[in-house]
């Protein structure tokens, strides 16, 4: 299994427990989400049903964790969709003895750069070699990282 997919419970609409995959994690505006895959029947190219993989987004109420399971290295988005701030990504070129690195701007310091959203710069800044502009100080102008909440949680209708 890919390191950054994890496994958990996931509860159907009519009660069941099944197992998924948790592929990312991101923070909507009525709460927590998680992607998760889960496994089905379905028709195969042959007369025999194959098994395949359904993605789909769930409140968190609809999925725990297993136990030993670990979640540390599940992407999480924390964007907020009514943050429209907007950055652009500079890249330096490299050098003789030195790689290349990345500099990440609030839109407005670099003329010309192609703006980007939230959860670009925030990708970007994972990346090796990349770091917030010290002049147009990007780095304040991001939200400070939250950790999601734990798995299960109560599901109220909306």
């Amino acid at each position: 299994m890919p390191r950054d997919v994890a496994r958990v419970a996931v509860t159907l609409p009519d009660g069941q427990q099944l197992r998924a995959r948790l592929y990312e994690r991101r923070r909507a505006a009525g709460g927590w989400q998680y992607r998760v895959g889960i496994t089905i029947w379905a028709p195969g190219s042959s007369v025999h049903p194959e098994p395949v993989e359904h993605g789909v987004w769930l409140d968190a109420c609809h999925v725990r964790p297993l136990e030993g399971g670990d979640y540390s290295s599940v992407p999480t988005r924390t964007s907020n969709s009514s943050r429209r701030q907007a950055w652009t990504v500079q890249e330096l070129p490299h050098r003789p003895g030195h790689p290349g690195a990345h500099l990440l701007h609030v839109v407005g310091c670099q003329p010309g750069a192609t703006p980007i959203t939230l959860d670009q710069a925030l990708d970007a800044l994972r990346q090796p070699r990349t770091v917030p502009c010290r002049e147009c100080n990007a780095a304040s102008s991001l939200p400070p990282p939250t950790d999601p909440p734990p798995l299960q949680q109560d599901c109220t209708p909306h």
